[in-house]
């Protein structure tokens, strides 16, 4: 079996109303996903999403004739592409989910098989008041979930602090998972990022709620800012969801001490790369759980590694209704994911990622 076409189809959803996310200064109006199919002589064809694919030529000239089972060389050569252009890990993806279609098998189970669920945590997205966070927190809880992830981006971080003081007292019996958003910024965002000794402040003043973990509350980059933050408080620390290269990957987990690194495998590195530093950080003494807020189909592809791979329980699901709702986010699927009565989620059934789209119901939104 050899690969014969990398093709992109682009979509553009329309949300309305706008979705105003913490991380983004602009409300968004739409969603633009690119569906990424890889052909073979052999019939058989997988598909992803995640991210657009501004290289798809550069990749179909370097993957044309490449048998898809030896997923190392497509990892390679992605990963030459990656350096010289925009994040093309869509296509490997793609390529994963053609093996599994190919070897009749759930992708989940070819990388490595070790859970068939996982707890999802319920990741939210607006800033909000206290009682209105409260008050969603509560239903979530009343839906079977078991883990909220809070955003912090009030513009003074006492008040993000309040948000989580109000919730925890609503569900004691809730896991909490805080994100800073401080590690990177959205495309023309100048917005002062925090130092270590807001951090720390921070830190100290969330660790007797019971927080799972403290998600990037520095820059990306700043390994020694989170060597020492490591050393100023006991929460978990987690990072590193748009970490370029596997290198940045690395040394978060080596040189920074950080608990929980949070490469997303169609934004960063792809499932072989996630997969490489996913056993390192177990080696250390650390985890992986993966960034998921791409769109539905980025979702089920870091659901299905995470089911393989990863020693954390919970896995993030994008899900603040009524402004996130599973039918917004999983607008490319055929069925949304949903999270069962138990809190925990599982793939659609099938070989590969377990999802063949709709081009039909998909037309609609089409573009280009």
């Amino acid at each position: 079996m050899r690969i014969t076409a990398v093709e992109a189809l682009h979509y553009r959803f329309p949300l309305d109303p706008p979705f105003r996310a913490a991380w983004d200064p602009v409300p968004r109006t739409e969603q633009d996903a690119t569906v990424v199919a890889v052909h073979t002589d052999e019939g058989v064809t997988g598909y992803s999403s995640g991210d657009h694919l501004p290289d798809r030529e550069l990749l179909e000239r370097h993957l044309v004739g490449v048998d898809p089972l030896r997923t190392e060389v497509v990892r390679e050569i992605v990963e030459t592409v990656d350096f010289h252009g925009g994040r093309p890990w869509t296509v490997e993806a793609a390529v994963w989910d053609l093996v599994g279609r190919a070897l009749d098998a759930p992708l989940w189970k070819l990388l490595g098989g070790r859970s068939e669920r996982i707890f999802a945590y319920a990741s939210s997205a607006e800033l909000v008041d206290p009682d209105e966070r409260a008050r969603r927190c509560v239903e979530l809880r009343d839906r079977g979930v078991r883990a909220v992830k809070l955003r912090f981006h009030h513009a003074d971080w006492r008040d993000d602090v309040a948000v989580v003081e109000r919730v925890r007292a609503a569900v004691p019996e809730l896991e909490i998972m805080v994100d800073a958003n401080q590690g990177w910024r959205m495309p023309g965002d100048r917005e002062a990022r925090w130092d270590v000794a807001t951090a720390a402040q921070c830190a100290q003043a969330i660790e007797g709620l019971g927080i799972y973990w403290l998600e990037e509350p520095l820059r990306t980059d700043d390994l020694g800012g989170y060597a020492t933050l490591r050393r100023l408080t006991s929460l978990r620390l987690a990072a590193g969801e748009m970490a370029r290269s596997a290198q940045e990957a690395r040394d978060l987990v080596l040189r920074a001490g950080v608990d929980v690194v949070q490469t997303d495998a169609v934004l960063a590195l792809g499932i072989g790369g996630c997969r490489r530093i996913a056993a390192l950080a177990d080696l250390a003494g650390r985890a992986w759980s993966p960034h998921t807020w791409s769109n539905g189909y980025g979702l089920v592809v870091n659901l299905h590694l995470a089911l393989a791979v990863s020693t954390v329980p919970f896995l993030e699901v994008p899900f603040d209704p009524p402004g996130w709702s599973a039918e917004r986010r999983d607008w490319m699927l055929p069925e949304p994911l949903e999270i069962a009565q138990d809190g925990t989620v599982a793939p659609p059934p099938g070989p590969g990622l377990g999802i063949t789209p709709d081009f039909d119901a998909l037309e609609r939104w089409r573009v280009g």
